[in-house]
């Protein structure tokens, strides 16, 4: 049951998801979203490149911020070192 989810532990999940076929919607939904072959997309119908564009504007948004200034991090870094009572 869906609303049962929270409680489902990951192994149990796996085996429920693991044998989705191909042929069924959630089985195609997957397939749409991690296809890469440039060919394969353009040929794709409008409905299908907007779930790939909805599944591409998801994981993106959500992905963790990397910090690329050195000096940040060197900051932080030396600031828990201290803090926990470790060596620089």
């Amino acid at each position: 049951m869906p609303s049962e989810q929270e409680n489902l532990h990951y192994s149990d999940w796996y085996r429920l998801v693991a044998g989705i076929m191909e042929d069924t919607p959630l089985g195609q939904t997957v397939l749409i979203r991690k296809e890469n072959d440039k060919e394969v997309i353009k040929k794709m119908s409008p409905h299908e490149k907007e779930v790939r564009r909805i599944w591409f504007e998801f994981t993106h948004k959500n992905k963790p911020k990397t910090c690329e200034n050195k000096e940040v991090i060197k900051y932080f870094e030396n600031m828990f070192v201290s803090m926990f009572g470790g060596e620089k």
